[in-house]
């Protein structure tokens, strides 16, 4: 075998070595794949922890049938008009002329229902004209009373209703969650509550206040998301095969874990640098991407966590010359880190003076050769409490006050799970005293305002079973999900990202082509222009991402075929028509061998079925940050942390996670994989196997023609890396290097549903014609099933400037709310739906803008409770305020797409023991080698689009 500058010999041998052993364990890694094919021995489930029956009063009972009766009395009148109007205008000629007049402006107001100016005009009309109008003015009588008594109605159901609000917002979980997502919105909801009549707050304060709490308590109901005392995180064991699992008494109390801000404690722990004697205090380590080739050391330059440059993810690969300085550092530095006064002392010892020697050490430390730091582990549990030991340490008394600052801060960490919201809001206020205090003594800047926003964060737990768990219906149903999750690389776009990255490889090292560094493979891609970047990363000019996108046309026609056979409530799959796709799929379109579904079980009259909700990564990413919150009281029981590690080993005995927390709490969690890769900068687990911790240093990029794919190879033994990073991190939000990363693990890009995707494809299709903008007909799309898997929801989409919701609606006037029930029943959209706005998109279909991408996503992050589904019960004014104001909102050519409530939202009564709130759960699939085989054959026509 050749070697090239990419391809040393040892590289080459271990390679080599590599291939023998690989051939020979080939039939023994496929039968411990086949053995580990299935659902994941664990379940993770979310509950709300408030019910749908506290907020039964928002809804009127009595106003509804009165605006009913109003409706039948406009119907009655409608249906007397035309016969009125023929027989008035009839009439004319036989009159004179100011008789002709009112009887004209007499018909003009019935046209337009409304009294007329001269009821006693009926003294000119015959017996026939005049029984109409004397029956219309009857009709149109009862429904001035009806709606007066329904406008009478709703005046006080709406104050029943702000009643049922403030009594949401006294419930201490609520207001704990509302307090954590911004303390400023909690203490005007608070105000409300106080009283909610008071003559002091205007109309429109008063309905943004209402609008923020009634969105926030139906989210709560039916979106359970991971967010603080608003949610619930339960887990518990699951094995294949088994139909019901009876979970053991549940101890009393619940688990809650508080941790202050990880970018809060970064910035504050990088600030130590200022302090006097801050050379005893830091530390000083070589980078850890640092290698050497010929006469140059190349690493990895990173901003430490912190810095205020970090924020901006700045990532660049350095070159300098290897000199005799460089020689001795590494020397000193081989076994890890040491005091930067003891490396600066060596320096000196070595023959530079002093002041040299403190000059060479900043210089190294900006040219990210070496990091300057406290070298905490990232996944450290307590943070605050180690760095105010190692303050302590130092001696001063300006450390010693800083000391004072992080225990006091470790103390509120620890005390804020047990005190009521009353008690943390001055916990809270405590924290932004102590950072001034931390200023003050350092002598650094304020943080941003943004980052004292959330200065804590709080996850639930719950040790009750969930109350839905139906897990015979998934395993009867195992084949349509396998079958699923083999069509869903045709949906994703990182197939097009990892394509392109492969054509960009190749294309710059040759066809076939030897290992490559992955420092020298990132500096290649970092050299690259924004917009050249975008077009690495949409595949463009690429034939095989060009074979991708015809796939997703072929898959948007098989949907428009199922379409075609006539309007319906319910669309079936065809599993042997899915399955014929899916077996002409390339080898380059592997399957997701891991993937989680989140789903939520419902019942249809006669039947059960399964809801997914979602698509994304296996593997235990979306298990992992809830081990430690779910940790178990006794050593003897079921562990989440232990199941998910056995797992991990056992379906992907190579993966390995990277340790990067990037300042982010949701990126904390125990060690669970097998390997791990230190991210530049970053520092491994405190008790971290040396053997199994890699670093950019250890990997080099190798292709894979087969899947034309790159992948990570571990260059210690040759093997390949099954790199997953285990975070919640959205990639458009990371630094360039960790997006390049992520683009060698298994992805969670398949966004939307079934319908979404073909809506994709249809605006690409209208792009490629010449035609621009948002989809603005209005269409109704049937709920799609595989099995009993319900892969997406009926929904009903139309311009929002359709929707009859104008200010009338927004201030809950009982006119507008029956006209917006009248219009939403003539297109026969349910009373109980999800509706989501979505704005003309920035960028074109298809096209892609990865700086675009992730300013996008950092704005939309920090009003994702707006951009998200929000429940509606047409019969709810302040759910339809919420709606009127979002329309109101919606720029041009924005739509609105109403999804149907799934479960029924009455499922949520809590009668006869079921549950008043939705509950969601992650379960993990894993397919085996013969996955393409599992799913059984339709039988006969009843399978087929009934």
């Amino acid at each position: 075998m050749t070697t090239t500058d990419h391809d040393t010999p040892h590289h080459a041998a271990a390679r080599d070595a590599a291939a023998l052993r690989s051939s020979a364990q080939d039939v023994t890694a496929r039968d411990r794949a086949q053995q580990a094919a299935g659902f994941s021995p664990y379940y993770l489930f979310r509950r709300g922890t408030l019910g749908l029956p506290a907020l039964e009063g928002l809804a009127p009972s009595r106003t509804w049938p009165l605006l009913a009766e109003a409706e039948r009395a406009r119907a009655r009148r409608e249906e007397l008009r035309d016969r009125l109007e023929d027989a008035l205008y009839e009439a004319v000629p036989a009159l004179a002329t100011e008789e002709r007049h009112e009887i004209l402006g007499l018909r003009r107001a019935i046209h337009n229902d409304r009294l007329p100016d001269a009821p006693d005009a009926v003294r000119l009309l015959e017996d026939e004209p005049r029984e109409l109008l004397e029956a219309w003015l009857r009709h149109r009588a009862d429904g001035t009373r009806l709606m007066r008594e329904a406008e009478a109605a709703l005046a006080a159901e709406l104050d029943a209703g702000r009643r049922v609000l403030a009594d949401t917002a006294h419930q201490e979980d609520f207001q704990r969650g509302l307090q954590l997502s911004d303390e400023r919105t909690w203490r005007t909801v608070l105000d409300y509550a106080a009283d909610p009549f008071s003559p002091r707050r205007k109309p429109s304060r008063r309905r943004r206040v209402e609008n923020t709490l009634t969105s926030f308590a139906y989210r709560v109901v039916f979106k359970p998301s991971p967010f603080a005392s608003f949610t619930e995180i339960g887990a518990a064991p699951w094995q294949p095969g088994t139909t019901e699992h009876q979970p053991e008494p549940a101890p009393k109390g619940r688990p809650v874990q508080a941790r202050l801000s990880a970018g809060l404690l970064s910035w504050m722990a990088y600030e130590l640098h200022r302090l006097d004697r801050a050379d005893e205090l830091m530390r000083i380590r070589l980078n850890n991407s640092l290698t050497a080739r010929g006469d140059r050391v190349f690493c990895v330059q990173r901003a430490p966590d912190g810095a205020e440059e970090a924020a901006y993810g700045t990532s660049r690969v350095v070159s300098a010359r290897d000199t005799a300085l460089l020689h001795l550092l590494r020397q000193l530095l081989a076994d890890g880190e040491r005091p930067e006064r003891y490396v600066r002392d060596r320096l000196v010892a070595a023959g530079l003076a002093p002041q040299a020697a403190a000059k060479a050490l900043d210089q190294l430390v900006r040219a990210g050769i070496c990091h300057r730091g406290l070298g905490l582990p990232d996944q450290h549990p307590r943070p605050a409490q180690a760095i105010a030991q190692r303050l302590r340490g130092l001696g001063t008394d300006q450390a010693g006050g800083c000391a004072v600052v992080f225990e006091r801060l470790q103390a509120i960490e620890d005390g804020f799970s047990a005190a009521t919201a009353r008690r943390r809001a001055a916990l809270l206020a405590e924290v932004r005293e102590q950072v001034d205090a931390f200023v003050a003594a350092v002598g650094c800047r304020a943080p941003a305002p943004e980052a004292m926003r959330s200065t804590l964060y709080e996850d639930v737990g719950t040790r009750e079973p969930a109350r839905t768990w139906q897990p015979a219906l998934l395993e009867e149903n195992r084949w349509a999900l396998e079958l699923f999750q083999r069509v869903v690389p045709v949906l994703d776009d990182a197939s097009i990202e990892k394509a392109g990255l492969y054509a960009f490889f190749t294309g710059r090292y040759g066809e076939p082509a030897a290992d490559v560094p992955f420092t020298e493979f990132y500096r290649a891609f970092s050299e690259l222009s924004p917009a050249e970047a975008s077009a690495v990363a949409g595949g463009l000019g690429d034939p095989h991402c060009d074979d991708i996108r015809r796939l997703r046309r072929e898959f948007a026609d098989l949907l428009r075929t199922e379409l075609r056979t006539g309007p319906r409530t319910e669309l079936r799959l065809d599993p042997d028509r899915l399955r014929a796709f899916a077996d002409r799929l390339p080898p380059a379109l592997a399957p997701w061998r891991s993937a989680a579904y989140r789903v939520q079980f419902a019942a249809d009259p006669g039947r059960r079925i399964a809801v997914v909700n979602g698509v994304t990564t296996g593997h235990g990413v979306f298990f992992s940050r809830f081990c430690e919150l779910l940790e178990p009281d006794r050593p003897d029981t079921w562990s989440l942390t232990e199941a998910l590690r056995d797992r991990i080993a056992e379906t992907t005995p190579r993966q390995c996670d990277i340790t990067a927390v990037l300042g982010l709490n949701f990126n904390l969690h125990p060690r669970l994989s097998p390997y791990e890769l230190v991210y530049p900068g970053s520092v491994p687990h405190t008790a971290a196997d040396r053997d199994h911790t890699l670093t950019l240093a250890d990997l080099v990029v190798r292709p894979d023609p087969a899947r034309r794919v790159l992948t990570l190879v571990s260059v210690r033994d040759g093997q390949p890396l099954d790199l997953v990073p285990l975070n919640f991190l959205y990639p458009a939000a990371a630094p360039a290097l960790y997006r390049l990363l992520c683009a060698f693990a298994p992805t969670r890009t398949y966004r939307g549903g079934l319908w979404d995707q073909l809506d994709r494809a249809d605006a690409l299709a209208g792009r490629a014609a010449g035609h621009t903008g948002a989809p603005t007909a209005e269409r109704t799309r049937p709920r799609v099933l595989l099995g009993d898997m319900v892969l997406d929801r009926a929904s009903w989409r139309c311009p929002t400037d359709a929707v009859p919701a104008g200010e009338g609606l927004e201030r809950q006037e009982a006119g507008a709310l029956a006209a917006f029930d009248r219009w939403r029943r003539d297109r026969g959209i349910p009373r109980h739906t999800f509706f989501r706005i979505t704005a003309a998109p920035a960028v074109a279909p298809g096209e892609h803008d990865l700086l675009a991408e992730t300013r996008r996503w950092a704005l939309e992050a920090r009003t994702a409770r707006l951009h998200k589904p929000h429940y509606l019960d047409a019969r709810n004014p302040f759910l339809l305020q919420i709606l009127a104001r979002q329309l109101a909102e919606a720029g041009d050519g924005a739509t609105v797409t109403f999804h149907e409530c799934l479960p029924h939202a009455e499922d949520y009564d809590g009668r006869d023991g079921r549950p008043t709130g939705a509950e969601e759960f992650f379960v993990e699939l894993t397919l085996g080698p013969s996955a393409a085989d599992a799913a059984p054959h339709t039988r006969g026509d009843d399978d087929v689009n009934d």
